[in-house]
Order: C-alpha cells, then sequence, then structure tokens
C-alpha cells in the first residue's frame, strides 16, 4: 500500500524564512496527490532547502533519540536571518490505509510542540499533542493498552515523542514512525561513492531479475557501461543472504496476491492473522536487514563493484566513473526500490548530472501503470521547464525582496 504524501510545510529552515507548503496533487482544488512533482526555481531560490528540509524532518524522527546530543538543543538549520526564531515542520500523508498529519517545532534549547493526529474516514482523531513538557495523549489512545503512555516519562526535551516508538514500541505510534523509516526517501547532497557502490551492490545481487532491469536501464542511458560485475559473496554471508532473500521473495508474492486480491488478503489474515500492513512491515524489516548485511559484507572484505565499457577490457570502480554515471547509478536504485515498494522519493536536481533523454525517462517510470503499480510518488527539483501532464504538478520558487524563498504553485 502507497504511502502518499499529501503536503509538507516548512517554516525557517536555511534559504526559505517564511512559511512555504507543497501539495504535490493536480491543479484543480481537491485534486488527489499526483505521481509526479516537479519544483522549478533558478539557482539560490531554494529548492535545496526545500528538499533538505524534508530529509532534516525524516532525520529528526529517526535519529532525535540516539543521535542528537543529549546536553545540546535540537539539531536545526535555521535562516541565518532568523536564528532566534523557531523552526516547524508539518506533514501529511497516508500510513497502512490511514491518512496521518505530524508536525513538532523546534527553538534553540527545545522540541516546543510536537502533534500526530489520524483521520480515518476523514475524522481527526488526537493521537498525542505536545506543548513544552505536557504531552496530551487522544482519548481514543489508552495509554495501557496502546503504549503511549510509557514513553511520555522517558521522552527528553530536545528529543521528539515519535523518534521513541523507533526503540519502544507503541502500537499507535508505529505506522506514521514506519511512514518516515520505510516509505520516505531523499536523495540530496553530495553522493559519495562507497554508498552508491554498497545500494547499488545490495540491488543487484538480490536476484537476476533485479540485475536485469537495472543494467537495461544502465545500457540504455548510453554512457558507455555494458556490465557491472558484482563481487560473490562472502562465504561467511552467503547462506544469510540466500535466506533472506528467499523469504523476501515468499513475503513480496503474498504482498503482490494481497494488492490484487481481496479475497487472498482476508485468508491470509484468517490462516495466518497476518494483514496487508503487517506484511508490509516484515517485508521492510527484511530489505533493511538484507541490506545491512550486505554493507557489512562489503565493508568486511574490501572489494566493491566493477563497471565493464565498451572498447576498455579492465572494469572501472564506481569512484572512478564520470560526474553523470555517478549520478545515474546512485538514482537507480533508489528510483527501482521507490517503484517496487510505493515509496516517496525526493530528488534534488535530478537533472543537473543527467543527459536529458535519462532524466525524462526516469520521470516516465512514475507516470506509467505498468511500471508503476504501487503507486510511488517522485518530487523532485529542477532549473528546466517540467513536462506539463494532467499526471504532474509543478511548483515554482522565486526570491523575495528579503533574500528569501517563496513556494508558488505553478
Amino acid at each position: 500500500m502507497a504511502g502518499v504524501l499529501r503536503s509538507f510545510q516548512v517554516t525557517n529552515h536555511r534559504f526559505l524564512a517564511g512559511p512555504q507548503e507543497l501539495r504535490p496533487t493536480g491543479p484543480r482544488a481537491g485534486a488527489l496527490p499526483v505521481p509526479v512533482t516537479a519544483i522549478r526555481g533558478a539557482v539560490a531560490t531554494g529548492k535545496s532547502s526545500l528538499v533538505d528540509a524534508l530529509a532534516q524532518m525524516r532525520d529528526a524522527v529517526l535519529h532525535s533519540v540516539s543521535g542528537w546530543d543529549p546536553y545540546a538543543g535540537p539539531v536545526r538549520t535555521p535562516h541565518l536571518g532568523f536564528a532566534d526564531r523557531p523552526s516547524e515542520f508539518a506533514v501529511t500523508f497516508v500510513a497502512e490505509g490511514v491518512p496521518y498529519s505530524y508536525g513538532f517545532t523546534l527553538d534553540q534549547a527545545d522540541v516546543t510542540a510536537e502533534w500526530l493526529h489520524s483521520h480515518p474516514h476523514q475524522r481527526k482523531r488526537v493521537v498525542f499533542e505536545r506543548a513544552g513538557d505536557r504531552i496530551r495523549i487522544g482519548a481514543q489512545f489508552d495509554s495501557a493498552r496502546y503504549g503511549i503512555g510509557a514513553l511520555v516519562p522517558l521522552v527528553r526535551p530536545n528529543a521528539l515523542l515519535l523518534g521513541l516508538a523507533g526503540q519502544l514500541h507503541a502500537e499507535a505510534l508505529t505506522p506514521a514512525h514506519r511512514w518516515f523509516a520505510d516509505r520516505l526517501d531523499v536523495v540530496h547532497g553530495p553522493g559519495d561513492p562507497r554508498e552508491i557502490d554498497d545500494r547499488l551492490g545490495s540491488h543487484l545481487s538480490r536476484s537476476a531479475e533485479h540485475a536485469a532491469r537495472l543494467l537495461t536501464l544502465v545500457r540504455a542511458a548510453d554512457l558507455g557501461v555494458e556490465d557491472i560485475l558484482v563481487p560473490a559473496p562472502d562465504p561467511m554471508y552467503a547462506d544469510y543472504l540466500r535466506e533472506l532473500d528467499g523469504e523476501i521473495a515468499v513475503a513480496t508474492k503474498e504482498a503482490d496476491l494481497c494488492l490484487t486480491s481481496p479475497a487472498h488478503a482476508f485468508e491470509l489474515a484468517s490462516s495466518h492473522g497476518l494483514t496487508p500492513a503487517a506484511l508490509d512491515r516484515e517485508l521492510a524489516n527484511l530489505r533493511a536487514a538484507r541490506d545491512t548485511l550486505y554493507t557489512r559484507m562489503s565493508a568486511r572484505r574490501g572489494i566493491g563493484l566493477g563497471l565493464v565499457h565498451t572498447g576498455v577490457d579492465t572494469a572501472i570502480d564506481v569512484a572512478a566513473e564520470s560526474t553523470s554515471t555517478l549520478a545515474l547509478l546512485r538514482l537507480l536504485p533508489a528510483v527501482l526500490d521507490a517503484l517496487d515498494i510505493g515509496r516517496v522519493l525526493v530528488i534534488d536536481d535530478l537533472d543537473l548530472h543527467l543527459p536529458p533523454a535519462v532524466a525524462a525517462r526516469l520521470t516516465a517510470m512514475f507516470t506509467e501503470p505498468d511500471t508503476n503499480p504501487r503507486g510511488a510518488q517522485l518530487i523532485y527539483t529542477t532549473r528546466a521547464e517540467p513536462a506539463a501532464a494532467g499526471h504532474t504538478s509543478a511548483w515554482q520558487l522565486h526570491r523575495t525582496g528579503s533574500g528569501a524563498g517563496e513556494l508558488v504553485a505553478h
């Protein structure tokens, strides 16, 4: 089930001083989210700041508890002209079939506000609301049953309550937390060749089908790459990887059947007590374990991928590739995983280092039902004029008189 992003709001982050809202929907009032949203703007209008804001929100949810200094203020990057003002992040999305709204406010010292609301059947339910050191749990979410009450005394003033759901189970918080962990992927900033090598290698080694699909796209890009050589698995890890691949294949088949057949989903729940949402959670856990295991194996062996170029006898390391090739190798696993899982994929400067035809092809994969059966979303920034189409949304970033960026529908 796709984790649709409905809106994102940010105030006082990097180049974005005032409140900005992105709604990846069609041009008409009340339109549903569309598969592709382009954010266009000239240099220094705040495109990267908008993508970075969504990445920072995700990082705060996933790492504020374990990654932020307990004795310092929250990690934030306010506009240089308004460093003493709070920063606010808010998002609305769909997780496990239920709409949610979540947000938080940070000042220099603490989390001053945080809230999570669910909206089943278009009716608002307060999961929790936080104001300073006071946390109110919604009446529908009994503390003993849903586990939120046990987390409240443990949350630090400079960390997020939702972030605790990643370490300590609270059923009412789990869908929202997993949306940030499993359904949102942000590609921005300079790419690290080692990380590109690890993610690409993990993707290629999953199955022959994964490798063939990715290689087809690499060859079609006409960058001179004919093949990608993946090292043989370390014997110490091979059996574990093979076992995980088998479990992922079985779970993926079941998830696909549940997606196309409500009767099969009902039968699976009746016979094994496994709902489609629970199956998706298990699949996400298996994929994460598989990627972690591959990265550890790669680090232990110190051997990376080798790219075979036309007319060149020696395979080339990923780090030695051209800027365009590195950009493509970095994006392809993220794009294909988003399409397979139904993720929201956010990319800064999608077409900066890619040939226009390649960028257009990657974008088109999100608009074609055959390549996007799970309703994945692509949100990307660009300097070029996006192609107009009914399945896309276009936004424009402008510089204001104060030098800050301002986002408007285009």
